[in-house]
């Protein structure tokens, strides 16, 4: 065989083992959102799809997984709504001056479009289901099907970089102790409360986030917290689900982004949380505003 053919052989024998790895990647990530997160967002689907995010208040003495199922019924009787996620709130990691920052569940809902989504809102049987609980805050967002495809591509990319220039670990988590700072010391306590959760769920905690950036220098600050904790997740293989545009449908909060995140399991969020690691690159974190609310998966119980 000559030189060139060698070559060649070797290029395609190298491409075809990225292939195999990219395939890879995207199995085992598609898995752990399937059998662990319960996560059901399809991996493609029209641009004009559009989400919606819905934060949930009950009332007192109120189950609020009984009244879920009843509001999946709802949500999914017209036809165009479809339930990708629900999970039961524990733990809220950031406040929002722009909205209300207590709710017992979150859900995640995708319509055939955004025409879809307002026609639905008018419906009875949904105004009824939603009236059935104490506070109800819905906030759209726009999720491109290739972004969000390429996530745990991104992810493999950055840990080869990582490896290659030997970038430190930061597991196992380290506890700070009282070397805390004020903001991680309260998040520390509100990540206690997911204890109450594990019966539905160890293996996930998904954290959904509404962000609106801030000026230069807290995007700034806000770059490199996310470059490290994106590291982090790259080498534990778990991270972003769902990322897109955030579309005010009611009310008058501003928010650019959604950011819907899984980490594996309650005691690695609150390892996490409590670290040497977090005391390190949170400090700094700041946004314009933000909410960020902690929940723990229960839809295969709808």
């Amino acid at each position: 065989m000559s030189i060139v053919g060698t070559l060649l052989s070797l290029l395609g024998l190298i491409g075809l083992s990225a292939v195999g790895v990219c395939l890879w990647q995207h199995r085992r990530y598609l898995k752990a959102r399937r059998e662990i997160v319960q996560d059901q967002q399809p991996v493609l689907y029209p641009s004009q799809t559009f989400h919606a995010v819905i934060y949930l208040k009950g009332k007192p003495g109120q189950d609020v997984i009984d009244a879920s199922r009843s509001l999946r019924s709802a949500l999914e009787s017209s036809g165009s709504g479809r339930l990708m996620y629900a999970g039961q709130a524990a733990a809220l990691l950031v406040r929002s001056e722009q909205v209300e920052n207590d709710w017992n569940a979150v859900l995640l809902v995708q319509y055939d479009s955004r025409q879809a989504f307002d026609a639905a809102q008018e419906r009875t049987e949904l105004r009824q289901a939603l009236a059935g609980f104490e506070k109800v805050y819905i906030h759209g967002f726009q999720r491109p099907a290739l972004t969000n495809l390429m996530i745990p591509q991104a992810l493999l990319m950055l840990r080869a970089t990582d490896l290659l220039r030997r970038t430190p670990s930061p597991f196992p988590f380290i506890p700070a102790g009282e070397a805390a700072f004020p903001a991680q010391k309260a998040m520390i306590k509100e990540v206690e409360a997911l204890e109450k959760l594990r019966h539905l769920s160890e293996d996930a905690v998904v954290v959904f986030n509404l962000i609106k950036p801030g000026d230069a220098a807290q995007r700034a600050a806000d770059r490199a917290y996310t470059q490290s904790m994106m590291s982090a997740m790259a080498e534990r293989a778990h991270g972003p689900m769902h990322l897109g545009r955030a579309v005010t449908v009611e009310g008058e909060a501003k928010f650019s982004s959604v950011a819907v995140v899984y980490y594996p399991g309650i005691d690695h969020m609150q390892k996490m949380i409590g670290s040497t690691f977090m005391n390190r690159i949170g400090e700094g974190k700041q946004q314009g505003d933000s909410l960020a609310v902690a929940t723990v998966p229960f839809l295969s119980r709808l």
